[in-house]
């Protein structure tokens, strides 16, 4: 899947855009009940929900690195989790920082949705892995 272009993604006002697939490898690795299926993102999203985390990254080129590459950080993890506060899956991959993508499964099953994407530091990385929390991706 290629990289996204932030810019025009941001404008668009149309329906979900396909940013990646929920793979059997993830499935069984978080031993979901899920069947693979496709992510999805809607142009907004990126306005309402990742701008505000645009700050947290150590430079505006991280931040654009990390938001043009969803499709590579879905498709290709380091690590992947759940969280246990809302049970959104959690792809995380190292670029310039660490970055996690945070994708809701919707009610009843029927659908996965691109919430945010933000960075965490190595040492929350370290530590979730440490208790089980994030899982490598081989």
């Amino acid at each position: 899947m290629k990289s996204l272009d932030i810019h025009k993604l941001s404008k668009t006002k149309s329906g979900n855009i396909k940013i990646g697939e929920l793979s059997p490898n993830i499935i069984n690795l978080l031993d979901l009940k899920l069947n693979p299926q496709n992510i999805y993102l809607w142009g907004p999203r990126i306005e309402e929900h990742c701008e505000k985390h645009k700050s947290e990254y150590s430079s505006l080129y991280a931040y654009n690195e990390a938001i043009s590459n969803i499709p590579l950080i879905i498709s290709q993890p380091d690590f992947v989790g759940i969280n246990e506060k809302n049970g959104n899956i959690q792809y995380i991959k190292k670029l310039t920082d660490v970055s996690l993508i945070g994708v809701k499964i919707t009610s009843n099953n029927n659908g996965l949705l691109f919430r945010t994407i933000f960075p965490i530091t190595k040492s929350k990385l370290e530590h979730n892995i440490k208790i089980g929390i994030y899982k490598k991706i081989n």
